[in-house]
This record gives structure tokens, C-alpha cells and sequence, in this order.
């Protein structure tokens, strides 16, 4: 575990489809963390944060923390110093609560009443929040997430090879991409096309990762790609859509969203990786 930090995650599998009944699985990513820090108050980052904090303590319930000690703290400086980017689908205000709960948190008496407690901790951020993404924060292990309730943390860490990331340089707002969802699913062909071709092919690419039989997982992720190039427009940033497209064609990498899309982080993944030459892009490899 890492002392006292609290790393970003990434959905890997199950953006949107979790919403209709999916699996969904999601992983810490520590290339990106934060921690808490009583350094002086000198950039913006850190005034912004301190000022968040001041806000959050000002909206949240003592039900689960312990407000005292929190405010207490927050008045001698704290501040949470983070490397993880906003609006980049990282889960920048997950780790943030999961700093908060295993700080300053009543802990509960299961996981699942943990993510409870982070998913009500984090709707302050979010509006309404399932509290996967603090979870994964929190205890900095991959999740199976078989529903919203019914979560299962995996013990071993998970075979990523091949898996990267591919930086858009945009940041996005997820509640407005769902929405465009959530209108998409009243069209029966779209809906079907989710039941029995992207919903199929999410569950089929998570069992072979988790199987560690990678054997046709490239074929389940071009399925999931194509689906999204087709049907999911609207989620691909437009500086996207040349690599994505040039993907499918040639077979040598796929792309698919990292969570809603529409900017911020983009998921690869390639058999052919270590030949690749994306030097015109910031991608960084998952490990």
C-alpha cells in the first residue's frame, strides 16, 4: 500500500454498460496520487484545494467523520496535494475522499458500508456518486464490480501488458456525457445493440483478463471499439477520431473510452505495443 498516498484509478472495462447491468472493472493507477501536505498556502493549486476543503467541511455530516478534528486540521493549513488531473475521468475527487475517510473517517463495518459512506462523502463533488472511485482509492486493489451493489476487491494484481494510455489534452464533465447516454438508450436499436454486442463483449474481455487467458481478448476490445466508434460519437474528442479509426483498420492497436470520454484520458491497448511509435502523443504504459 502506498504510505500515505491515494492514487488515481481507471475504469478499465464497463464505462456506461455498468449502468445497465454489466461487470465493470476498475483499477488503482499511481502514476497519479495525492497526499495530504501543511505546506504554506504560496501556489494556486494549493489555495484552491485548501479552499475546497473549507467548502466540503462546511456541506458534509458528522455521520461519517470526525468533523473536530478535520476542521481543526483544515485551520492549521491542510491542503491535499494531488499530481492526479481534473476532469481527466482519473478519479481526482475519489482520492481526495478516500485521504478524508482514512483520515478522518468512522469505518464501517464492511466494504461495501465503506463505499456506502464514500459514495454519500463524495455526491458533495459529484452531485451522485457510487463511491467506486474513492473505494479504489482507498484500498489500492483492483474491484470487480459484478453491480453498484455487489463489489469484490481482488487480491492479486492484474496482467496489463499491452494496456495504455493515450492523453487527449482535454478535460471533459462526465453528468453532461451520461445524460447523451441515458437519451441513447430510448433508442431500441441502440439499447439492443448494447445488450447483445457491447455488454456481451465487456463481460467476455474482463473474464479473459481476470482469467489471465489473453487468447481472444484483442478481438472482445475491437469489438468494444468499433461499437464505440459507431455508436458513441459524441464521447470520441474529434483529434481522437484519425488514430481511433486508423486503429480498427490496421489491427494494430485499438482505443476505446476511459470512462465517459469526450476528453481527457483515452484506453489502448496493442499486442505490438513495445514496436509502436506514438511519439507525436503522450501515452503511458499500465503496469
Amino acid at each position: 500500500m502506498l504510505e500515505n498516498c491515494f492514487p488515481a484509478k481507471i475504469l478499465l472495462l464497463g464505462e456506461y454498460t455498468i449502468l445497465n447491468g454489466s461487470k465493470a472493472l476498475a483499477i488503482p493507477y499511481s502514476e497519479f496520487q495525492g497526499k495530504w501536505s501543511y505546506a504554506p498556502l504560496l501556489t494556486e493549486e494549493s489555495k484552491i484545494s485548501h479552499s475546497s476543503l473549507v467548502s466540503f467541511l462546511s456541506h458534509t455530516s458528522e455521520k461519517y467523520l470526525d468533523i473536530l478534528r478535520l476542521k481543526n486540521d483544515i485551520e492549521r493549513g491542510l491542503w491535499f496535494d494531488s499530481s492526479i488531473p481534473h476532469g481527466y475521468g482519473l478519479g481526482s475527487s475519489g482520492a481526495l475522499i478516500a485521504a478524508i475517510f482514512q483520515t478522518y473517517g468512522v469505518k464501517q463495518s464492511s466494504m461495501m458500508k465503506d463505499k456506502e459512506a464514500l459514495a454519500k462523502l463524495e455526491d458533495y463533488f459529484h452531485g451522485s456518486s457510487s463511491g467506486i472511485d474513492p473505494l479504489v482509492s482507498l484500498i489500492q486493489k483492483p474491484l470487480l464490480i459484478h453491480s453498484f451493489d455487489n463489489v469484490e476487491a481482488l487480491a492479486k494484481p492484474l496482467n496489463l501488458e499491452g494496456f495504455f494510455l493515450l492523453n487527449t489534452g482535454k478535460p471533459r464533465q462526465t453528468g453532461p456525457l451520461v445524460n447523451i447516454y441515458q437519451e441513447k438508450m430510448k433508442d431500441p436499436e441502440f439499447k439492443r445493440g448494447c445488450a447483445d454486442v457491447l455488454m456481451r463483449e465487456v463481460n467476455f474481455a474482463i473474464n479473459e483478463i481476470l482469467g489471465n487467458d489473453r487468447s481472444n481478448l484483442f478481438h472482445h476490445l475491437w469489438l468494444i471499439s468499433k461499437f464505440q466508434w459507431e455508436y458513441f460519437p459524441e464521447m470520441i474528442p474529434t483529434q481522437m477520431r484519425g488514430p481511433w479509426s486508423k486503429g480498427l483498420e490496421t489491427g494494430d492497436y485499438i482505443l476505446k473510452l476511459c470512462g465517459a470520454g469526450g476528453g481527457g484520458f483515452i484506453l489502448g491497448f496493442s499486442e505490438k505495443l513495445a514496436t509502436m511509435d506514438f511519439s507525436q502523443h503522450d501515452i503511458r504504459k499500465l503496469k
